[in-house]
Protein backbone atom coordinates (compact mmCIF):
# COMPACT_ATOMS: atom_id res chain seq x y z
CA UNK A 1 0.00 0.00 0.00
CA UNK A 2 1.33 3.19 -0.97
CA UNK A 3 2.57 6.13 1.57
CA UNK A 4 -0.18 8.44 1.88
CA UNK A 5 0.74 12.69 1.26
CA UNK A 6 -1.33 13.92 3.84
CA UNK A 7 -2.47 13.28 7.66
CA UNK A 8 -6.06 12.49 7.37
CA UNK A 9 -8.28 11.44 9.99
CA UNK A 10 -4.63 13.24 11.99
CA UNK A 11 -6.88 16.15 14.00
CA UNK A 12 -4.27 18.24 15.58
CA UNK A 13 -2.39 21.36 14.82
CA UNK A 14 0.94 19.65 14.53
CA UNK A 15 -0.72 17.52 11.53
CA UNK A 16 -1.98 20.39 9.92
CA UNK A 17 1.57 22.41 9.95
CA UNK A 18 3.24 18.63 8.38
CA UNK A 19 0.69 18.97 5.82
CA UNK A 20 2.08 22.39 4.57
CA UNK A 21 5.82 22.01 5.95
CA UNK A 22 6.46 18.57 5.91
CA UNK A 23 7.62 18.09 2.53
CA UNK A 24 11.39 17.45 2.00
CA UNK A 25 12.94 20.63 0.86
CA UNK A 26 10.06 22.91 2.25
CA UNK A 27 11.56 23.95 5.87
CA UNK A 28 15.33 24.53 3.94
CA UNK A 29 13.37 27.08 1.60
CA UNK A 30 11.85 28.62 4.23
CA UNK A 31 15.74 29.03 6.17
CA UNK A 32 17.14 30.16 2.42
CA UNK A 33 14.40 32.98 2.82
CA UNK A 34 15.30 33.96 6.22
CA UNK A 35 18.86 34.27 4.93
CA UNK A 36 17.77 36.76 2.00
CA UNK A 37 17.11 34.85 -0.70
CA UNK A 38 14.33 35.70 -2.67
CA UNK A 39 14.67 34.40 -6.39
CA UNK A 40 13.95 31.19 -8.06
CA UNK A 41 17.72 30.93 -9.25
CA UNK A 42 19.28 31.68 -5.79
CA UNK A 43 17.02 28.87 -3.88
CA UNK A 44 17.69 26.75 -6.92
CA UNK A 45 22.08 27.37 -6.33
CA UNK A 46 21.36 26.84 -2.66
CA UNK A 47 19.64 23.71 -2.23
CA UNK A 48 20.79 21.49 -5.56
CA UNK A 49 17.74 20.57 -5.61
CA UNK A 50 15.30 19.35 -9.13
CA UNK A 51 13.47 22.57 -10.63
CA UNK A 52 10.35 20.34 -10.58
CA UNK A 53 10.52 20.21 -6.69
CA UNK A 54 11.65 23.58 -6.01
CA UNK A 55 8.41 24.57 -8.23
CA UNK A 56 5.87 22.15 -6.33
CA UNK A 57 7.50 23.60 -2.64
CA UNK A 58 7.23 27.41 -3.71
CA UNK A 59 4.19 26.91 -5.18
CA UNK A 60 2.87 25.26 -2.25
CA UNK A 61 3.83 27.54 0.43
CA UNK A 62 2.63 30.52 -2.09
CA UNK A 63 -0.93 28.76 -1.97
CA UNK A 64 -0.71 28.03 2.05
CA UNK A 65 0.46 32.17 2.23
CA UNK A 66 3.72 31.28 4.06
CA UNK A 67 5.56 33.43 0.54
CA UNK A 68 4.10 35.87 -1.51
CA UNK A 69 5.37 35.98 -5.26
CA UNK A 70 6.12 39.64 -6.47
CA UNK A 71 7.86 41.61 -9.11
CA UNK A 72 8.21 41.00 -12.67
CA UNK A 73 10.86 38.67 -12.12
CA UNK A 74 9.10 36.96 -9.41
CA UNK A 75 10.69 36.94 -6.53
CA UNK A 76 9.73 35.11 -3.01
CA UNK A 77 9.01 36.99 0.23
CA UNK A 78 8.58 35.54 3.53
CA UNK A 79 4.56 36.90 4.86
CA UNK A 80 3.62 37.46 7.91
CA UNK A 81 2.52 33.55 8.15
CA UNK A 82 5.96 32.61 7.50
CA UNK A 83 8.11 35.49 9.09
CA UNK A 84 6.21 33.67 12.22
CA UNK A 85 7.90 30.34 11.37
CA UNK A 86 10.76 31.77 12.72
CA UNK A 87 10.52 30.06 16.48
CA UNK A 88 10.37 27.12 14.67
CA UNK A 89 13.37 27.25 12.41
CA UNK A 90 15.55 28.48 15.24
CA UNK A 91 14.59 26.34 17.60
CA UNK A 92 15.25 23.10 15.21
CA UNK A 93 18.30 24.65 14.21
CA UNK A 94 19.28 24.81 17.99
CA UNK A 95 18.57 20.90 18.67
CA UNK A 96 20.27 20.23 15.88
CA UNK A 97 23.02 21.96 16.79
CA UNK A 98 22.84 20.34 20.01
CA UNK A 99 22.48 17.63 19.15
CA UNK A 100 23.51 16.75 15.57
CA UNK A 101 25.97 18.72 15.17
CA UNK A 102 27.68 19.09 11.72
CA UNK A 103 31.70 17.41 11.52
CA UNK A 104 33.09 21.14 12.12
CA UNK A 105 30.47 22.23 14.72
CA UNK A 106 27.33 24.78 13.85
CA UNK A 107 27.37 25.94 10.11
CA UNK A 108 25.86 29.86 11.67
CA UNK A 109 25.45 31.38 14.83
CA UNK A 110 22.12 33.52 15.56
CA UNK A 111 22.99 36.90 17.07
CA UNK A 112 20.42 38.95 19.18
CA UNK A 113 21.55 42.49 18.20
CA UNK A 114 20.41 43.90 20.98
CA UNK A 115 23.13 42.19 22.75
CA UNK A 116 25.04 41.11 20.33
CA UNK A 117 24.92 37.17 21.99
CA UNK A 118 24.44 33.99 20.58
CA UNK A 119 20.37 32.78 20.73
CA UNK A 120 19.55 29.42 21.38
CA UNK A 121 15.87 27.69 21.31
CA UNK A 122 14.76 28.74 24.26
CA UNK A 123 10.71 29.56 24.92
CA UNK A 124 9.12 31.54 26.75
CA UNK A 125 5.80 32.19 28.05
CA UNK A 126 3.80 34.70 26.18
CA UNK A 127 1.60 35.45 29.29
CA UNK A 128 4.20 35.86 32.49
CA UNK A 129 7.64 35.94 30.65
CA UNK A 130 8.86 33.11 32.59
CA UNK A 131 11.65 30.29 30.51
CA UNK A 132 9.80 27.71 30.21
CA UNK A 133 10.62 23.32 29.71
CA UNK A 134 9.15 20.44 29.12
CA UNK A 135 7.98 19.68 32.55
CA UNK A 136 6.51 23.09 32.94
CA UNK A 137 3.44 22.56 30.19
CA UNK A 138 0.61 20.10 30.74
CA UNK A 139 -1.28 19.33 26.98
CA UNK A 140 -4.89 19.32 28.06
CA UNK A 141 -7.90 18.94 25.37
CA UNK A 142 -9.54 22.12 24.02
CA UNK A 143 -12.48 23.78 26.15
CA UNK A 144 -15.47 22.02 24.92
CA UNK A 145 -13.64 18.39 23.46
CA UNK A 146 -15.76 16.32 22.86
CA UNK A 147 -14.70 11.85 22.57
CA UNK A 148 -16.53 10.12 19.82
CA UNK A 149 -19.62 9.82 21.98
CA UNK A 150 -20.28 13.39 21.62
CA UNK A 151 -19.37 13.57 25.63
CA UNK A 152 -17.24 15.86 27.12
CA UNK A 153 -13.50 14.09 27.25
CA UNK A 154 -10.77 14.72 28.79
CA UNK A 155 -8.45 13.11 26.39
CA UNK A 156 -6.61 15.09 23.89
CA UNK A 157 -7.12 13.39 20.43
CA UNK A 158 -3.90 11.77 19.73
CA UNK A 159 -4.88 10.49 23.49
CA UNK A 160 -8.34 9.01 22.09
CA UNK A 161 -6.75 7.51 18.96
CA UNK A 162 -4.14 5.78 20.51
CA UNK A 163 -6.55 4.60 23.99
CA UNK A 164 -10.14 4.74 22.35
CA UNK A 165 -12.41 4.02 25.53
CA UNK A 166 -9.60 2.70 28.28
CA UNK A 167 -8.71 4.91 31.13
CA UNK A 168 -6.20 7.53 31.12
CA UNK A 169 -2.93 6.28 32.52
CA UNK A 170 -2.02 8.34 36.06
Amino acid sequence: MPLGSDYQGQGCALARALAILGERWTLLIIRDAFHGLTRYDEFLRSLGLATNILSARLQKLVEHGVLERTGPRGSYHLTQKGRDLFPVVLTLMAWADRYEQGPDGPEVVILHTGCDHQVGGALRCEHCGYPITLRDLRVTPAPGAVGPDGQPTTLTPPQLAAWGARPAPH
